[in-house]
């Protein structure tokens, strides 16, 4: 018999049953599980990346210091004026400057101050916002006075058999001089021999006071015969001269007077003024995070030849210096770290620097949370305050940032020297 065409084979129940595809139920599990290993994927991804960005920014970080001790390592072995190896170094310089409303400060071969809130740096009349009011951290300015290159050394009659820079006058007073108090306030001095000084130098006259050398910038106004004259008034002479200038020597140098006049030495520094600086490090936010910034100025007119940014987040900057008693032998003597408002720098030699740099990265890592101090090692055991580092304390504004601490010791070079 034949089949309709309408006549349909029925299949068996069970077989038709697993053909019909999957349930809703199991859709959405699968669909729930597909979620759930997507996002612990894109968590481990986003966990690799901030990891990978925050490794990256600290080495940065890491990098930007390497390269700033460097340069503080050139300029310390640069500091007083890469004079040492020929002659005496100046323990202290007295400076004057009437351009400046603030007085710049006696200058060593390296030293520092406090840097405070809306405080002056040293060589302008600008003003600082960093640090923040009521910071309770320390961070020190720290200057060298050096020069950038080795002056032109020759061999002179003032010094036989000696490399000094040329020319180097000696203050030697006779007949046509009259060498009375009233000297130290006229400005004039009776040399043994100007030759090689112009006017409108600017010169270094080196005083032997107690214990080490005082030195004077002066500039050179007038030559007449063997006499030179420094006006008093003048951009770089005081009022009354000498006499003002022998208020800034501290105790323990002795007392300025004709006496050490008579055996001082007039050291020309010609007019360049780049030939020697005063290098300064300080921290500047006014861009919105602190930077650690390098300031070149003149030594012979205090005028600015340059600023460099050289660290985006360094929050702290501390030295502290190590000394030995004046006279002793470097590496005979074990040195004592100090800070600077505790070096006697009529009794104390400066042989090295300890410096600790704090640095911060510049945006919150919310997954991080600092200590709520970073300890600074120390560059010697034994140390307390004040002369010691000081630990950073974290403020809440930067609990969810990265830190890490850098320090180094660092030989000064012509103190070293024989």
């Amino acid at each position: 018999m034949r089949r309709s065409a309408s006549t349909a084979e029925v299949l068996p129940r069970g077989r038709a049953g697993r053909q019909a595809g999957v349930t809703l139920v199991e859709l959405m599990v699968a669909i729930a599980v597909a979620l759930i290993l997507s996002l612990s994927i894109l968590g481990v991804l986003v966990f690799s990346a901030s990891s990978n960005k925050n490794a990256t920014t600290l080495g940065t970080l890491n990098n930007n210091i390497r390269g700033v001790f460097t340069l503080l390592t050139m300029d310390a072995n640069s500091a007083g004026f890469m004079l040492g190896a020929a002659q005496s170094q100046c323990a202290l310089t007295l400076l004057h400057d009437s351009n400046l409303t603030t007085q710049p400060p006696n200058a060593y071969p390296a030293w520092a101050q406090d840097q405070t809130n809306k405080g002056n740096l040293p060589f302008t009349n600008n003003t600082t916002s960093y640090p923040p009011a009521s910071w309770g951290n320390d961070t020190q300015i720290l200057l060298f006075t050096a020069s950038p290159s080795v002056p032109q050394y020759t061999t002179t009659g003032a010094s036989p058999n000696a490399l000094l820079p040329s020319p180097v006058s000696t203050a030697a007073y006779g007949a046509t001089w009259t060498a009375t108090p009233s000297a130290l306030v006229s400005g004039t001095l009776q040399l043994t021999s100007t030759s090689g000084l112009t006017q409108g130098d600017v010169a270094m006259l080196q005083v032997p006071m107690s214990n080490a050398l005082v030195c004077m910038r002066v500039p050179v106004s007038a030559i007449s015969g063997s006499t030179i004259t420094s006006t008093p008034g003048a951009q770089l002479m005081p009022a009354n001269a000498y006499s003002d200038f022998a208020q800034q020597i501290p105790s323990g140098y002795g007392v300025l007077g004709i006496g050490q006049l008579q055996h001082a030495r007039l050291l020309d520094l010609g007019q360049s003024n780049s030939s020697m600086q005063i290098v300064e490090y300080w921290i500047d936010d006014s861009n919105g995070y602190p930077v650690l910034m390098r300031s070149v100025y003149s030594a012979l007119t205090d005028s600015l030849i340059g600023t460099d940014a050289l660290a985006p987040g360094v929050v702290s900057l501390q030295a502290l210096f190590g000394t030995i008693p004046q006279g002793a032998k470097p590496g005979t003597v074990i040195p004592t770290f100090k800070a600077w408002s505790d070096v006697d720098s009529a009794t104390d030699q400066v042989v090295s620097v300890a410096l600790a740099v704090v640095t911060r990265t510049l945006y919150d890592d919310s997954s991080y949370t600092a200590p709520a101090t970073i300890t600074v090692p120390q560059p010697a055991s034994g140390l307390t305050a004040p002369d010691a580092f000081t630990d950073y304390k974290v403020s809440t504004a930067e609990q969810h940032r990265h830190f890490q601490v850098n320090t180094i010791v660092i030989a000064l070079r012509d103190a070293t020297w024989d």
